[in-house]
């Protein structure tokens, strides 16, 4: 949980379904692991908006130049002068959003307390709805053995037909720009 906070790519809900065993089979209570899971939320969190204050040094000092990245700077402090503890609550439900969130709350210069209280609630409460789902899941997946090959399947070929969709779509509207 950590490590995806911090923005790097990791597939959490291998954590969640670990987590759900654990919690199953009583090695773990459910408080502790939703703490441990919380936990490295807001590590990964604090970690990330810290790189956001540095990179905020970084921004102003060598891009300041560009006045396109000053109007975005002046925008992006603007916007969370305004709703920024509701930004940084909400993005913790938004799954690509969440791990970068936290660095452009450090570099829109989100004050550290307020920012700390919402991803720790906001991370707290989406663990509970993962840990659940997820729990849901597992009872669908033991129930329906027969069916896992198919599901699989499905799943797989639903996943490429996307990417496939996805590069077509972008080949296609690449050529009708440049026929412009």
């Amino acid at each position: 949980m950590m490590v995806e906070n911090l923005g790097i790519p990791l597939p959490t809900e291998i954590g969640y379904l670990i987590a759900r065993e654990i919690i199953g089979e009583g090695t773990y209570s459910y408080i502790l692991v939703l703490f441990i899971l919380t936990l490295g939320h807001i590590t990964g969190a604090v970690i990330s908006y810290g790189a956001g204050i540095m990179g905020d040094n970084f921004v102003v000092a060598k891009l300041s130049k560009s006045s396109k990245i000053e109007q975005v700077d002046q925008k992006l402090k603007k916007w969370y002068s305004e709703y920024g503890t509701l930004t940084v609550f909400i993005t913790r439900f938004i799954g690509y959003v969440r791990p970068w969130s936290s660095f452009v709350s450090g570099l829109a210069g989100v004050k550290f307390w307020p920012f700390l209280l919402w991803t720790a609630l906001g991370s707290l409460i989406f663990n509970i709805i993962c840990l659940y789902f997820t729990g849901i899941l597992i009872a669908v997946w033991r129930r329906y053995k027969s069916l896992h090959f198919i599901i699989a399947t499905s799943i797989f070929l639903l996943f490429f037909a996307l990417i496939i969709y996805s590069i077509i779509k972008y080949l296609y509207l690449r050529k009708t720009k440049t026929a412009e």
